[in-house]
């Protein structure tokens, strides 16, 4: 059985509730290097998943859609969402190459190279250059 008591105690009475600094460092994860390379990571790669059940859910529900029309607003949003958070690297910042370093595998490349595909596309080539720059860096 859970002893509250115990429980309780691991609260002091000077415990901070009010958002209060009380000598903590609060760190805002979300303006941090390490989750803009992961956010871009994870929309774009699950974007390939989630476009291929999409496209099957529509082809059975509605004969009449344009499919490609549903595909080609996906990736817009999807890419342009992604590039949100990417185009935020700096490379001469020795912090944001340790966020790119931390997710460095595969599948960040793979991710880096459908956005460049998908912006080669688009016209956008300053966007293909900072996601080329990134590629570069992680194949030094």
């Amino acid at each position: 059985m859970i002893n509250l008591d115990n429980i309780f105690h691991l609260f002091s009475p000077n415990d901070d509730l009010e958002g209060i600094d009380n000598g903590k460092v609060h760190i805002d994860f979300k303006n941090t290097p390490i989750y803009w390379v992961g956010m871009y990571k994870k929309l774009i790669l699950n974007h390939i998943n989630f476009n291929k059940k999409i496209m099957k859910f529509f082809q059975k529900s509605n004969k009449d859609l344009d499919l490609n029309d549903v595909k080609e607003a996906g990736e817009f949003v999807t890419y342009n969402k992604a590039w949100s958070y990417i185009k935020k690297i700096d490379l001469n910042n020795k912090d944001h190459k340790k966020g790119i370093n931390t997710y460095a595998d595969e599948y960040l490349d793979t991710s880096l190279k459908l956005g460049i595909n998908f912006f080669i596309e688009t016209e956008e080539y300053e966007k293909c250059a900072h996601l080329q720059k990134i590629l570069n860096y992680l194949s030094e």
